[in-house]
Parts: structure tokens; C-alpha cells; sequence
């Protein structure tokens, strides 16, 4: 009925999304809760909601973001206000989980555990998470290896990388093709695989700054080639 109307206001819209969320979040259904919330705060504004319900809010967009197994870029949340409203709080180390995953970190997940065993949610997934994180460093690896030119990338270093045994890894990276994180061939008797395409991120400070680095070292490159040719081909530069 709504998407029938030529103008809605926005309040019917956050009505809307909100029961929409209510109901999501009862069923347990990580996904389309983690949609519909964030489409809600973006009918609303934020600072006019009560600290306690920004917390909250904050809390349970984490716990989908983590839980689902349809979210692997967390770009939408982390670059949103409403997290900085779990800073000073005790559910703290929630955003430091979140940016764990962002940044494919396995020892800042693995450092974090304690606290996340008192989230029964969590807890019963715990499994699922061990999986999601290795995935997550998945593609951060193959994301700065893209920027350093690399295309190309052995199963053994995926499995340093991932903590996972070789013999896992396989099955790892056609997991990452099926979801469409990364695109790619695998090369099953030489055991590597060739990166075409890696999912866009969300890039922190310290990612940032590596992709500075990397920009850095491509310029240096491009500058260094630039020079050899004028050596070798000066023709080329008149």
C-alpha cells in the first residue's frame, strides 16, 4: 500500500520499518532485521532517540550484522552514528567485535571470546563465527594482495592467514565464490587460486593507511618505470 502512494511522510515510513524490525528481530531472521533497522534510522532522526534505545538499537544492529549469513560487509553500520553510541558503555567491546570482522583480525576475535560468552546468542552461533571471521580474513587478504598487484595466492599462505588446515582451504575460498565475495578460479593440483575481484570494504584507519602505503609504492613504481623508459627509449618523451 505504501509503495502505491505517490508521497509518504517520512514518519510512516519509520513506522513501518520499525514494526518491520520488531518483527524480524522476534523471528530471529538476522538479515532482513539488519535491513529494515537501518532503513529505519534513516527515516528518523537519530540524536532524537533516548540514549537507552540508541544503545540498544546499536546492540542488537551489531548482533545481526555478526549473525547473518548473508552480511559480509559491514560498511553500512560501522560508518553510521548510531555505533559510537555503544563507546563508554559496557557493550563496548560489541564494536570492537564488529571491527574485528571488518578487518578479517582472527586474533582480536579469539581475544574478545570471554566477552562474547556472556551473549547466549553468540554463544549458540559460536561456531558459525569461528567460520565468518576466517572468512572475513579471507577477504582481506585477497583485498591487500588486489592493491599490492598480486592476483595469484598459494593455499598455504591462505591457511597461515586463516588458521585453518590446508585441506580446508578450498572448500573456504568456494564458499567466498558461491556468496560473491571474491571472483576468481581455484587451481586444485597446484593448490591456488587466481583473484579477479574482491567484494568492496569498509576500510578503518589502520586499512587506510596501508592503502595509502600501497598508493605510495605504486607511485614509486610507476615513477621508477617512467624513468627507465626515458633512459633506454627517450625518443618515446619528445
Amino acid at each position: 500500500m505504501i509503495e502505491d502512494f505517490n508521497h509518504v511522510e517520512p514518519v510512516i515510513y519509520a513506522s513501518f520499518y520499525r514494526v518491520c524490525a520488531d518483527y524480524y528481530k522476534a523471528k530471529a531472521a538476522f538479515g532482513q532485521y539488519y535491513k529494515n533497522a537501518l532503513l529505519l534510522l534513516a527515516c528518523i532522526d537519530v540524536k532524537e532517540l533516548s540514549v537507552e534505545d540508541r544503545v540498544q538499537r546499536a546492540y542488537d544492529l551489531s548482533i545481526a550484522a555478526l549473525l547473518s549469513d548473508t552480511i559480509y560487509n559491514f560498511g553500512d553500520l560501522l560508518s553510521h552514528q548510531i555505533v559510537e553510541s555503544l563507546r563508554g558503555t559496557e557493550h563496548e567491546w560489541m564494536l570492537e567485535l564488529l571491527l574485528a570482522f571488518n578487518a578479517g583480525n582472527i586474533g582480536n576475535f579469539e581475544s574478545l571470546l570471554g566477552k562474547m560468552h556472556g551473549q547466549p546468542l553468540l554463544v549458540q552461533q559460536e561456531a558459525f563465527l569461528q567460520q565468518k571471521i576466517r572468512m572475513m580474513a579471507l577477504i582481506e587478504s585477497m583485498f591487500r594482495r588486489q592493491g599490492a598487484g598480486a592476483r595469484t595466492v598459494a593455499f598455504g599462505d591462505i591457511s597461515a592467514e586463516t588458521k585453518l588446515p590446508v585441506a580446508d582451504i578450498e572448500h573456504l575460498v568456494m564458499k567466498a565464490l558461491s556468496l560473491g565475495l571474491i571472483r576468481g578460479s581455484i587451481d586444485q593440483v597446484d593448490q591456488i587460486i587466481t583473484i579477479q575481484w574482491v567484494q568492496p570494504r569498509y576500510l578503518g584507519k589502520d586499512q587506510i593507511r596501508s592503502l595509502v602505503d600501497r598508493l605510495s609504492q605504486w607511485e614509486m613504481r610507476v615513477t621508477q618505470t617512467a624513468q627507465k623508459m626515458n633512459q633506454t627509449a627517450p625518443e618515446l618523451f619528445v
